[in-house]
């Protein structure tokens, strides 16, 4: 509810939040986000649950924001494989 009614453009934004959102909130802030800024999610490797066969409904989001994020041409991304993971994603000028 809130993202919407921000007016300011960001450097970064940092997602942390309800996995199965990571994809609505990554459309939300993306005209947000000035042209050469980053997007950074947390979690994106759910403590290596995104490599097992068997996924419950919050691996599947992060495997499929995952997906969603590396087939945008918009940006370049790189996943950091620190602790639970962390997608840096910044976004072409």
């Amino acid at each position: 509810k809130i993202i919407p009614t921000l007016a300011e453009k960001f450097d970064l934004v940092f997602i942390y939040a309800d996995k199965e959102n990571y994809g609505l909130y990554y459309d939300l802030v993306f005209d947000k986000v000035k042209p050469g800024g980053a997007i950074l999610a947390d979690n994106v490797l759910w403590s290596g649950k995104v490599t097992q066969a068997k996924v419950d409904k919050d691996t599947r989001a992060l495997i499929e924001f995952n997906k969603k994020v590396n087939l945008d041409n918009r940006v370049e991304n790189l996943l950091l494989p620190l602790r639970d993971g962390i997608m840096m994603v910044r976004k072409k000028s």
